[in-house]
């Protein structure tokens, strides 16, 4: 038998035929009753040798397989697939708003400010400075990512640790009422919750018209674990807890008529879901998008459109629909066109343009473009062209979900656990792609210590009520995220 490079490919010689080799060649150079046993002096050489040689031939296989984009691994993939133009997709952080920051007047927060799940979990940096010089204490926005790339989780409601702390910036929920004073409270009551402890009523005797700081008063001397106060002539709460834990949330009562407080629980700096990013693309991955994008190049098809709109970095889905008919199809495209449904989770001007560059470099000649929006694109002899294409619109879907529970099973963060694979679930849904009821119910039995799921509604308002699939249009897509989704 050869080895080496033969017409059928590589063949490689094995360790057993390589020390069969050796022990022939010494029986042959040395004498025929050589003792070559595994435990004699010779043996033990054969075995030596005959491992490193066998290294070598692993060395020589892996050189020929590297030539082969099916084979080759690592680096030497990565310079097969970057021949055609194709390189591998970095690690990307999680993005994230911190719309729950609260300041001090003229209080600044400087850009790489770090705030984390709990003490100990995922970090997150602020890109941005932010500064509050609105002249009053308030609450505001900033953007931030992850401290390190790839799929981190950061869910509503979460991120409340400041890693860096700055004087005036606090990390205790505050929640600041509606509408200003003076307030007619004599007789109503408000309830809220501190921290999600128990309700806490309180009741307003005579007094009317109240203002922000009288109001305050009385909050504050019917509650525990809450400091209320007047800012800007409006009531506000502040729970008396730092970072984890801390919590306000109004439930209701007749005062909140008048004083307007969101019923929405305040926690944490974020209350939606950090985007999560990605991690680095494997070997797999990189070989299926080179071989789509060989299949695309150089033609004008809706793959090929779709597969170089798909290049873009951070697109997550994209959806070419086309009409070639001579009339205005069941999707209201016009005839002789087609329109580029692209998603990503935030757009700046600049990722805009070159969704419309990506279109007209890979449009067909003559074919109309079709969508929402409006991009202009200078051609090679300086001629503007309108690209049209689309963003889905997001679809909010709400869930509220009631569980029988194993207590000795069910993990302490069950409910965010619950969530965060119903979120999971959701995200794996494209555009266009209907919601399925019966699917979203099964999800919570996949946490340890879930036996049931007595009651269960998903819908498009809130709180949900329906039980029933939701459609979701071409043009759309269903998004989740566990600020909507609530778990009893």
């Amino acid at each position: 038998m050869t080895y080496g490079v033969e017409s059928s490919g590589f063949v490689k010689k094995t360790l057993t035929v390589i020390q069969t080799e050796i022990n022939a060649a010494l029986r042959d150079g040395i004498s025929p009753t050589l003792n070559l046993l595994a435990t004699s002096i010779f043996g033990q050489i054969v075995g030596v040798f005959g491992d490193k040689l066998r290294e070598l031939w692993d060395v020589a296989e892996a050189v020929y397989r590297a030539f082969h984009p099916d084979y080759a691994t690592g680096d030497a993939l990565d310079n097969i697939a970057a021949i055609t133009g194709v390189i591998r997709l970095p690690a990307t952080p999680s993005t994230v708003t911190l719309d729950q920051m609260f300041l001090d007047a003229g209080v600044t927060v400087p850009a790489g400010s770090v705030v984390s799940v709990g003490s100990e979990g995922a970090r997150f940096v602020t890109t941005a400075a932010l500064v509050n010089s609105l002249g009053y204490n308030a609450t505001l926005s900033v953007e931030a990512e992850s401290e390190d790339n790839g799929e981190i989780v950061g869910l509503a409601k979460t991120l409340d640790t400041i890693q860096t702390p700055v004087s005036g910036w606090s990390a205790a929920a505050q929640l600041t009422c509606g509408t200003a004073e003076n307030y007619a409270l004599d007789g109503k009551s408000l309830t809220l919750k501190v921290d999600r402890g128990s309700v806490q009523t309180v009741t307003f005797a005579a007094g009317d018209p109240w203002t922000a700081a009288a109001a305050a008063a009385e909050i504050a001397s019917q509650t525990s674990g809450l400091t209320a106060s007047a800012q800007n002539s409006r009531v506000r709460l502040k729970s008396d807890t730092e970072g984890t834990g801390s919590a306000i949330e109004v439930t209701g009562g007749t005062a909140n008529t008048p004083l307007a407080f969101s019923t929405t629980e305040v926690k944490g700096f974020n209350t939606a879901d950090a985007v999560e990013g990605t991690n680095l693309e494997t070997d797999p991955e990189l070989r299926v998008r080179r071989e789509a994008l060989l299949r695309a190049s150089g033609s004008s098809t809706v793959e090929a459109i779709r597969a170089k709109l798909l290049e873009i970095a951070g697109v997550l889905q994209v959806t070419v629909l086309e009409n070639t008919s001579d009339v205005t199809d069941g999707d209201g495209l016009p005839p002789h066109s087609f329109e580029a449904v692209v998603y990503r989770a935030s757009w700046t001007a600049a990722q805009e343009q070159e969704v419309a560059d990506t279109i007209w470099e890979n449009k067909p000649a003559g074919i109309a473009t079709y969508g929402s929006e409006t991009d202009t694109v200078e051609d090679s002899q300086g001629i503007n062209h309108t690209i049209y294409w689309s963003k889905p619109t997001a679809v909010n879907i709400y869930i509220a979900a009631t569980l029988t529970k194993d207590t000795d099973l069910y993990p302490t963060d069950g409910d965010d656990q619950v969530k965060a694979a119903l979120v999971a679930k959701g995200d794996s849904l494209l555009v266009g792609e209907d919601v399925i009821a019966l699917v979203f119910k099964a999800i919570p039995l996949g946490i340890a210590g879930v036996v049931d799921v007595t009651a269960f509604t998903i819908d498009t308002v809130t709180p949900p009520v329906g039980t029933a699939n939701i459609s979701i249009g071409v043009r759309q897509i269903a998004a989740f995220d566990t600020s909507r989704i609530t778990v009893t």
